[in-house]
């Protein structure tokens, strides 16, 4: 899933030019990326990777162990807008998304476990001892 293709560039320039016929009010675009917040967190037995991604629906979420790394990759649909509605401020990103995390510990990713409800992505993966690591998909599972 690419991150930025035409089709998305597109949308965002209609979307501010739109704006802009409309209103004489400033804009204020968010700067950063639309990359979502993650907390990793490690015990003795497993890491557990926590990702906020509020207004994503779970099968719209793509999760998989590459290598060393965990990659989390989707799409936040943009809401319906009003047409009597003009932005003041926009912060809130829409479109694909991707985060890649790496990962503290080598990890089992054939007996990983996702989960999501409330926004709350959790992806708990059990450490390995001594075996190599590969690519899998991990199904998200809703709670």
């Amino acid at each position: 899933m690419g991150l930025a293709g035409p089709d998305y560039i597109q949308r965002e320039m209609e979307r501010f030019f739109e704006h802009i016929g409309r209103s004489k009010r400033p804009v204020c675009f968010f700067e950063k990326a639309w990359k979502p917040l993650c907390d990793v967190l490690e015990n003795d037995s497993e890491v557990l990777i926590i990702a906020e991604l509020a207004g994503v629906p779970a099968g719209r979420i793509d999760v998989k162990v590459e290598g060393t790394s965990l990659v989390i990759s989707g799409d936040r649909p943009e809401p319906s807008s009003e047409a009597n509605r003009a932005f003041c401020q926009m912060e809130i990103s829409y479109g694909p998304f991707e985060r890649t995390i790496q990962l503290p510990a080598q990890v089992d990713a054939e007996s990983a476990r996702a989960s999501y409800e409330d926004g709350f992505l959790q992806v708990r993966l059990p450490k390995l001892k001594g075996r190599s690591r590969k690519e899998v998909d991990i199904d998200v599972s809703t709670e």
